[in-house]
């Protein structure tokens, strides 16, 4: 080899030598790229968690902890109606609870499944399943409140706390609660925000179809909005709102959040698979998605606590009067189909269904809010499961009957 070809095959070493050190070097900063946002991931969820941690503990300090009738083991007080709706639910293979109101008397309160398998835990009564977008309606309650307050009103358009976003001045936060303001926009950050990291994700990510203005669309970037909103009217966190203005006063003791389920007693475990009734595939929600669900999914509740919760907020138990929840859920308007978080049902009550990480929930409730029905599941997976499985359609043909029979027997 001549010294000319030594001096081209020294040119190439040193070539690919460089090329090399670059692709390392860029490894090595991917690396630490990686190790940066798993260390922010940590630390939000940290001080997410801590701040709930907190306000659920000032609540528990300030609530009566009496078990009420939704606590207790159920006294069979209607055989055939007990017979025939246990009946519908195991062919559902139902995991859950599932609780029956009429006239405010439990008539129907029992417990299948498994709540934690590993653990050989049962459902009880008392356990809590995350009850994903029936939240909507409990933030929807937050907002009236803050409205009876003169915080805020109804018709104060988008712009006034989110101008950045395009056409926020053509939408009203009425609009918003009844899901016609046009809006989209997925709550799927990359990594775990804190709560004003949230809604700084949520606003950087709705856009608004003016098309779609006065619309039905169901989309909870709404209900997220809703809350960054009370978080600048009130200067209050969503999470301390909750519990003050509503947990605390409705001594709901078995109500949480999905970011304290390792120190929640009674919290269940979500399953998958293709049908009910298999526990070998546990799933439990990841922190960046339940975080990014502030106001639209990330509660969790046993059904009593639901139905109890459903009934103050329907009847304006929390609200300055009666008159204000008609307003919320626009009572009197005939053709009101979602409002305030809540489905009109043929103008005899009003639902609520939501579903995800592997829990499926339904609220079917009358207009005076003294008659319910309350399924909450831990082992339904949407993909394989809906519609067979589902429990939604039973939980409103049930209430149907109950509502108008004169004597459950």
């Amino acid at each position: 080899m001549n010294t000319r070809n030594l001096g081209h095959w020294a040119v190439l070493l040193a070539v690919i030598l460089g090329i090399g050190g670059v692709v390392y070097g860029m490894h090595s900063i991917d690396a630490k790229d990686e190790q940066e946002v798993t260390k922010a991931n940590k630390a939000n969820a940290k001080q997410t968690k801590q701040e709930i941690a907190y306000d659920a503990l000032k609540s528990r300090q300030q609530r009566t902890h009496r078990k009420t009738s939704f606590d207790k083991k159920q006294v069979m007080v209607a055989p055939q109606f007990t017979k025939k709706l246990t009946r519908e639910l195991k062919a559902k293979k139902f995991s859950g609870s599932a609780l029956v109101v009429k006239n405010n008397h439990v008539v129907y309160q029992r417990s299948f499944g498994k709540a934690n398998a590993k653990k050989k835990r049962a459902n009880k009564v008392t356990s809590q399943f995350l009850i994903n977008s029936l939240q909507k309606s409990l933030t929807g309650m937050l907002v009236m409140q803050a409205v009876q307050e003169g915080k805020l009103q109804l018709t104060d358009r988008l712009s006034q706390y989110y101008p950045s976003i395009q056409h926020s001045g053509r939408v009203t936060l009425r609009q918003m609660l009844n899901m016609e303001a046009g809006l989209t926009g997925e709550m799927a950050p990359t990594t775990t925000l804190n709560e004003a990291g949230v809604y700084k994700y949520a606003e950087q990510t709705a856009k608004i179809n003016p098309k779609r203005i006065n619309t039905f669309d169901y989309q909870p970037i709404s209900y997220v909005l809703l809350a960054g909103i009370l978080h600048q009217v009130t200067h209050e966190s969503y999470y301390k709102l909750f519990y003050q203005r509503l947990v605390t006063p409705l001594n709901l003791n078995h109500t949480s959040f999905a970011q304290l389920r390792s120190k929640t007693k009674g919290m269940t475990v979500g399953y998958s698979g293709t049908t009910p009734g298999d526990f070998s595939t546990p799933k439990l929600p990841s922190m960046r998605d339940m975080e990014a669900q502030i106001a639209t999914g990330n509660v969790t509740m046993s059904t009593g606590d639901m139905f109890r919760a459903e009934r103050a907020i329907i009847q304006g138990k929390l609200l300055t009067s009666k008159a204000g929840a008609n307003v919320l859920h626009e009572a009197a308007n005939k053709n009101a189909y979602y409002a305030g978080g809540m489905y009109h049902l043929d103008r005899i009550g009003y639902y609520g269904h939501g579903v995800g990480d592997f829990y499926e929930g339904t609220f079917v409730m009358s207009r005076d809010g003294k008659t319910g029905v309350i399924f909450l599941s831990n082992n339904f997976y949407k993909k394989s499961m809906w519609p067979d499985w589902s429990t939604e359609d039973l939980a409103i043909s049930t209430f149907r009957h109950v509502l108008v029979a004169p004597q459950l027997k």
